[in-house]
């Protein structure tokens, strides 16, 4: 997800002390978690200039509803794969000691092996985020796994970014893509029984949604405001979800 309007940042929502009963959570993600800590009633500043972001996240949805000795760490990062998240999760979940652990991750190593031929093979998906689950385990943190979401709100009209030819946007492409998350959510829903972690089965909740919300087939606007990327509704979507794994 490369979209030059989302910054690269790591944006902690909470009390800036450290105490011994703060609850201390990390969101560890791509660029839908790195919107996550997005409000659209403050200014955040792009390109020299302050913005307001179109859509508010689902962390600082959470932000709204968690106790005050609650810190919500944002650590997504835009175009993220599970690869990327194994050269930093020590640094941005280890090395901060939660008590629990958010990780949603899979559009990218669906999404990029159509739109830009840099995907992941399935087991490296798989056999990356068991080293993460296994580390973040170790130091006592909870994990609450997330199953991708969605690529397009439809079937066969979502259009990729055009980094590849005709063939890549057509029906074939969409059904392509569904059972590549439908097998990459199946790797998170097999990781969480093995490790017996939490689970979130977010590609469960949103194509339940959609079928109940989109009777025209629309390729966005439905939880989503392109396709992929979050709007209002899906971001309180998935805090309404992960609000059960924190109070």
């Amino acid at each position: 997800m490369r979209y030059s309007y989302f910054l690269v940042l790591s944006l902690i929502i909470g009390c800036n002390n450290i105490n011994e009963s703060e609850l201390k959570i990390v969101f560890l993600g791509d660029s839908i978690t790195e919107a996550g800590v997005y409000d659209k009633e403050v200014s955040i500043e792009y390109n020299g200039e302050l913005v307001y972001p179109n859509y508010t996240g689902f962390i600082t949805f959470l932000s709204q509803s968690t106790p005050e000795n609650t810190k919500l760490i944002g650590k997504g990062i835009s175009g993220d794969k599970v690869s990327d998240l194994l050269t930093r999760y020590k640094k941005d979940v280890i090395d901060l000691n939660p008590d629990i652990v958010f990780i949603y991750i899979g559009i990218n190593d669906v999404w990029h092996k159509y739109d830009f031929g840099t995907g992941s093979d399935i087991d490296l998906y798989e056999n990356g985020l068991r080293q993460i689950i296994s580390e973040i385990q170790k130091i006592g943190s909870k994990v609450v796994l997330c199953t991708p979401t969605v690529i397009g709100e439809n079937y066969g009209d979502f259009t990729l970014a055009n980094q590849y030819d005709e063939y890549y946007r057509d029906a074939r492409t969409m059904e392509s893509m569904n059972n590549d998350l439908d097998a990459f959510s199946d790797v998170i829903r097999n990781l969480s029984s093995e490790y017996n972690t939490d689970l979130i089965d977010l590609r469960k909740i949103f194509m339940s949604y959609i079928s109940e919300n989109n009777p025209n087939n629309n390729p966005s606007g439905i939880l989503t405001y392109d396709g992929v990327h979050l709007n209002d509704q899906g971001n309180k979507l998935i805090a309404d979800q992960m609000i059960n794994f924190i109070n």
